[in-house]
């Protein structure tokens, strides 16, 4: 009896063959489809857990692909969004560049850039941001004594 089941499963070497080619193409078509779902997925970031690079008790800095940094606490991150949260942002005042009479090349000017604090836009905007991942070219924890988190310090101790 064991014999009768076990020729029909297997039967001939043709029909062995046949299985066996159809499984190689479907173990590769899988491969295959893998592959272009890892290519064409839409997102080439990936931050994987925000525990593994992101210190929970420093600022960051998150620059974008438009030129702008934001500072702030990153809240959450996943493949396609990272969550700020305190945002502030730098404003430019005036001319960035200084001329020196002695020197015919120019200088940016450090006191031309105000830290701006997140939500007192014209359009009221909550201090919560969620960034699309493709924007984001990096991301920086800041250190404690920076002009950035002492200015933010100062602004949070003058509430």
């Amino acid at each position: 009896m064991f014999n009768k089941i076990m020729d029909w499963c297997l039967g001939t070497q043709e029909k062995r063959k046949a299985i066996l080619w159809a499984v190689v193409v479907l173990v590769l078509a899988l491969l295959i489809l893998t592959v272009f779902n890892g290519l064409f997925s839409g997102s080439t970031k990936n931050f994987g857990r925000l525990s593994d690079w992101a210190d929970f008790s420093k600022y960051q800095a998150v620059f974008l692909s438009n030129g702008q940094v934001y500072f702030g606490k990153v809240m959450d991150a996943n493949n396609q969004t990272l969550v700020l949260e305190k945002i502030y942002y730098l404003r430019t005042a005036g001319n960035l560049q200084i001329s020196d009479a002695n020197n015919s090349t120019s200088t940016p000017a450090a006191d031309n850039f105000s830290l701006i604090k997140l939500g007192n836009e014209l359009h009221g905007p909550e201090d919560k941001m969620s960034i699309n991942l493709s924007q984001v070219l990096f991301v920086e924890d800041l250190k404690s004594d920076s002009k950035v988190v002492e200015a933010i310090r100062a602004y949070e101790a003058k509430k």
